[in-house]
């Protein structure tokens, strides 16, 4: 008969190197301490303890919002994701060394096995998770920030050069007219965002999109509308050589007075999926109105409808309510005022608790396809420490519109004729010098002290 064999109680052996291993997971040198290596513990602790202490003293020190705008910049990006590399192998080598240490003599069980693999796989997943976030965002931003290249290309340097960083940003905003039934593209939605970096500040103001006889910096002006320039500056490249962009940025400076720095352009079918990879927007309604006639670009059939209050807005539907113009009482003027609500209800929920970290790969996605701008990654941590110390009552918002422009009819359709010194005049005090508060249009009249009241002469009775 032959005899069994008795295999030997690995359990012990297993718990203590799964210990020793699950505690190098979470710090490197951790389990090294608890083999009683303490050599091999300071070595694997001290480096561990720097990087803690650096990350810890950047993220107390500078906001996430900052911190995330500084990260993208490519040399940085680089550079975080070879670190990235760097500790993952750095970890996988503490815990792999704290489970075979050689004073745990005896064979690794199942157990062992099956728990190093569990751990070894928490070690690799959130370094793996960094690695494709950094890039997606590499590829995202150098598909957004391609216009500074095409720029520097068509005119020999993106933008208008800022002097130094207490400057303001002033930024064109473009929204495109793009679907399929447009033979042009056409920028019906054409808005100025100035940031303050010295009063922490950001001006806004619309500019109509049915605007005639618009002066550009060379001492000519634009005759039809302004919506048109830049399709009709890409067609007439011998008349306008640095581009349809560039064009308008000129128009638009010279309209205001200002200099533009960068662009932002973005289309409809982008808007839509940037407002839905972040969950939608939130919007109180001021007042209701419908649009049966509305194209329903994005919605199930024509017509758009709200009602006074409080709305939760899909894609399709801030799109609507940014669009419409058409409705009984409505007009381009109320719709630019709709359309920087639609952009600070943006901001506002891109900007909230971090919950959109998990629509980020969606929303980085979208706007790699659809958003352009030939702004420099390396201004982003300025513009991100301006949005996030301002509050919402930090944002001034204008609305060109009568008296600044009056209704003409002219062969283009209806138009709005620029009073352009008034308009001047205007953009002076909400662009504003930096560190002084903007002067929002039309400007709100003080409200008048009241005078003091006499008191009643007090009246003798009886007793006096």
């Amino acid at each position: 008969m032959q005899a069994r064999r008795i295999r030997p109680d690995t359990g012990p052996t297993d718990r203590r190197r799964l210990a020793a291993a699950g505690l190098s997971a979470v710090l490197p040198g951790l389990g090294q301490a608890f083999n009683q290596r303490r050599r091999l513990a300071l070595w694997f602790l001290i480096p561990s303890l720097i990087v803690l202490i650096v990350a810890f003293v950047v993220v107390r020190t500078q906001s996430l919002t900052h911190l995330a705008a500084w990260a993208i910049a490519p040399a940085v990006l680089g550079a975080l994701l070879t670190l990235n590399l760097v500790l993952l192998a750095w970890r996988l080598t503490s815990v792999g060394q704290a489970f075979l240490d050689t004073r745990r003599t005896g064979p690794t069980g199942k157990l062992g096995v099956i728990g190093l693999a569990v751990i070894v796989v928490a070690v690799i997943v959130p370094h793996a998770m960094a690695w494709h976030y950094g890039g997606i965002l590499g590829t995202t931003f150098g598909k957004v920030f391609a216009g500074q290249e095409m720029r520097a290309t068509a005119d020999g340097a993106p933008g208008t050069a800022r002097g130094s960083d207490t400057e303001r940003i002033n930024i064109l905003l473009i929204g495109v007219d793009a679907t399929k039934k447009r033979t042009t593209e056409l920028t019906d939605t054409m808005m100025v965002a100035s940031l303050d970096p010295v009063g922490h500040t950001v001006s806004m103001v619309s500019i109509p999109r049915d605007l005639v006889n618009v002066p550009l910096s060379g001492g000519d002006v634009y005759g039809p509308k302004l919506n048109s320039l830049m399709s009709y500056a890409e067609r007439h490249k011998d008349d306008f050589p640095a581009g349809g962009v560039a064009a308008l940025e000129d128009a638009v400076a010279t309209l205001l007075g200002i200099p533009i720095h960068y662009y932002a352009r973005i289309d409809f079918v982008g808007f839509i999926g940037m407002v839905d990879a972040v969950g939608g927007v939130d919007i109180n309604v001021a007042k209701g109105f419908s649009d049966p006639g509305y194209d329903g670009f994005g919605l199930d059939g024509r017509g758009f409808t709200v009602t006074k209050g409080p709305h939760h807005f899909t894609g399709a539907e801030a799109l609507a309510y940014a669009r419409v113009r058409k409705a009984p009482g409505e007009s381009d003027f109320t719709r630019a005022a709709r359309q920087q609500e639609v952009i600070v209800a943006l901001r506002d929920r891109v900007l909230r608790g971090g919950s959109v970290l998990w629509e980020l790969p969606k929303l980085l996605d979208v706007v790699g396809d659809t958003v352009h701008s030939d702004m420099p990654v390396d201004r982003l941590p300025d513009l991100a420490a301006v949005m996030d110390e301002m509050g919402r009552g930090s944002m001034v918002r204008a609305v060109i519109k009568f008296p600044l422009v009056h209704p003409i009819s002219t062969r283009y359709g209806d138009s709005q004729d620029p009073d352009i010194p008034a308009i001047r005049a205007m953009a002076a005090k909400l662009f504003s010098a930096p560190g002084v508060e903007p002067v929002p249009w039309p400007t709100p009249k003080p409200t008048p002290t009241p005078k003091p009241t006499k008191a009643p002469k007090a009246t003798p009775t009886d007793g006096s």
